[in-house]
């Protein structure tokens, strides 16, 4: 239980930094560029996907043995089929979750003064929902099958304790 527990905690960071990899790609190709929203979601996905592959094959993992067509195929396979998901999940959660916006401003003498920052509040729930699907999914699937032969490494320094 406590090697499923620091798994979990080592896929969790990984995870968290991922998806900041995916929100900044997404926004950015979105927001800023005005690219598709279908596109900049896949855009941002598939890069945090390639970059949670090596950090997890090493660090939550412990995988030592070299890289080979089994394991990347059973990979791009767990996440094609989130890949599709997340997108899914997205798409119609902007369809169901009402346009709505969370802003800062300051203010003086009842006017706003300056924005601090402001978030479609929508496309952020959407992201979250793809998102914790794709994350329950994934580490469901690499754990029981795309790394499923790797063992703990005795000299995991890490020092992540769990009681």
């Amino acid at each position: 239980m406590k090697l499923v527990i620091k798994q979990i905690t080592k896929f969790f960071i990984i995870g968290v930094s991922a998806v900041l990899v995916d929100l900044i790609v997404y926004y950015a190709l979105s927001d800023l560029l005005k690219i598709n929203i279908d596109f900049s979601k896949a855009a941002g996905f598939l890069i945090g996907s390639v970059y949670t592959y090596y950090l997890n094959k090493k660090w939550t993992w412990r995988h030592t043995e070299k890289t080979n067509k089994g394991m990347v195929g059973r990979f791009a396979i767990i996440y094609a089929i989130s890949f599709i998901f997340n997108i899914l999940i997205n798409k119609y959660s902007l369809v169901f979750i009402p346009d709505f916006e969370i802003a800062s401003s300051v203010t003086f003498a009842n006017k706003d003064v300056m924005t601090l920052f402001s978030v479609k509040g929508d496309k952020f729930m959407a992201f979250f929902f793809a998102t914790v699907f794709s994350a329950v999914f994934n580490f469901l699937g690499q754990k029981y099958w795309v790394f499923s032969g790797a063992t703990s490494d005795p000299k995991d320094d890490t020092n992540i304790e769990v009681s």
